[in-house]
């Protein structure tokens, strides 16, 4: 019961934070979360502890917890790490990802149309780089990656703000599984990073917009 309150707390927490209905900045009372989902503030607390670790949550002492920040140096660092690691990834484990799976990728993006809400595009994403990341066999690798992804999906949802940027993912996304299969490594490789790229200068586009240095 202890972890369930756990999780339900930092599900509700994690969600909001990383769809920008808490904005950076925004105070996190635990007194507020605890009696909005019927729990008490220790699995809140613990929430607060994880999310802090994940760089989403930043404590202030004397103050409290608070929405972190996001600055355009944190955009900068966060992709410049996902371009080394996962085209790495992509170019040790292309050989070893089976067709059946590449297919069923490729189907889910292709199902994507105008009609689609914004959590398929983002599953839709999320998909593709695991899969990448996933048949690189570097435990290390993907434990890393694993260790800034509530920061790549915060940054996923910013980039998203941009007109268009969901169906140029789409596209983008396409272009990379298509490339993956025919095992053509310098082209898929090429595409990822160009992705890459593209939703890095989205993310700084909209934070330019909104201010943030």
């Amino acid at each position: 019961m202890k972890t369930n309150r756990h999780n339900l707390a930092y599900d509700f927490l994690y969600e909001r934070i990383i769809s920008h209905k808490l904005e950076p900045g925004t105070p996190i009372v635990e007194q507020e979360i605890s009696s909005m989902l019927g729990i008490s503030r220790t699995p809140v607390r613990e929430a607060l502890r994880l999310l802090e670790a994940e760089g989403l949550i930043r404590h202030i002492p004397a103050r409290g917890a608070y929405v972190s920040q996001i600055s355009t140096q944190d955009v900068e660092e966060i992709f410049s790490l996902r371009e080394i690691l996962e085209i790495g990834a992509l170019r040790i484990g292309i050989s070893r990802m089976s067709d059946a799976e590449i297919e069923e990728v490729e189907k889910v993006l292709l199902a994507l149309d105008e009609n689609c809400k914004d959590v398929d595009f983002f599953n839709s994403d999320r998909i593709l780089h695991e899969l990448i990341v996933t048949y690189s066999g570097n435990r290390r690798l993907v434990n890393f990656i694993n260790m800034i992804n509530a920061q790549i999906e915060r940054i996923r949802h910013i980039s998203a703000l941009r007109p268009q940027r969901l169906e140029k993912s789409k596209t983008e996304h396409l272009a990379i599984i298509q490339a993956i299969k025919k095992r053509d490594i310098e082209a898929a490789s090429k595409l990822l990073y160009d992705h890459i790229e593209n939703v890095k200068r989205s993310s700084l586009d909209v934070l330019s917009v909104m201010g943030t240095k």
